[in-house]
């Protein structure tokens, strides 16, 4: 598969199915640089790149990776794992020195990788304490408002509740001040009438005396 004098990544354990545009469509998910070449054989891919940097930025961000059908594929296979290197990589190829010096660097990117998924993991598990303090928060005050609301709702049906009291003694009393004023009328036309019966009582027996 070797083309040019590029800077090649082999990418390793492709499904039987996958094709050179479910590989670049791949390349471009993970924001690897745009390769100059492209190709797929026997389940193993090829990306061929204008600088060893583009190269070996490609390997740190699609090694281990999963690869799935690309956009508009006929064909389908489940997202599967694969694994990326440096062309040198295979097959001892690389003098020792390169080689280590390269495993130094994967090592440190691989490191620095991890160190930064493990940051980014404590940073989300922050954010979500965070929202669940805001979340848990947020509903004390929806409790309190409710609390309160019921509260005034309570106090308010309590003072109807007075009102409707003082008003049906207010009204008690007035009946029992009208009902008492109706019994003192009562007397005292009772005692106007006696006193004119009386009167006329008196005034017959005056006549009566002058008669005889």
């Amino acid at each position: 598969m070797s083309r040019g004098r590029g800077y090649k990544v082999i990418i390793d354990g492709l499904p039987d199915q996958a094709s050179w545009q479910d590989l670049k469509d791949f390349a471009r998910e993970y924001g690897c640089p745009p390769p100059r070449y492209t190709d797929v054989r026997y389940g193993e891919g090829l990306l061929e790149f204008d600088s060893a940097r583009d190269a070996d930025d490609a390997v740190r961000k699609l090694d281990g990776r999963r690869i799935r059908p690309g956009r508009g594929a006929r064909h389908d296979y489940p997202p599967t794992r694969v694994k990326a290197y440096d062309e040198d990589d295979r097959g001892g190829k690389k003098n020792d020195s390169r080689s280590r010096s390269s495993s130094r660097s994967r090592d440190r990117r691989r490191r620095d990788d991890r160190d930064r998924r493990y940051r980014d993991r404590s940073r989300d598990r922050s954010y979500d304490r965070k929202d669940r303090r805001r979340r848990d928060d947020d509903d004390d005050d929806d409790y309190d408002r409710r609390d309160r609301r019921d509260r005034d709702r309570d106090s308010d049906r309590k003072r109807d509740r007075d009102d409707d009291d003082d008003d049906d003694r207010r009204d008690r009393r007035r009946k029992d001040h009208d009902d008492d004023d109706d019994k003192k009328d009562d007397r005292r036309e009772r005692t106007r009438d006696d006193d004119d019966d009386r009167k006329k009582d008196d005034k017959d027996d005056d006549e009566d005396d002058r008669r005889d």
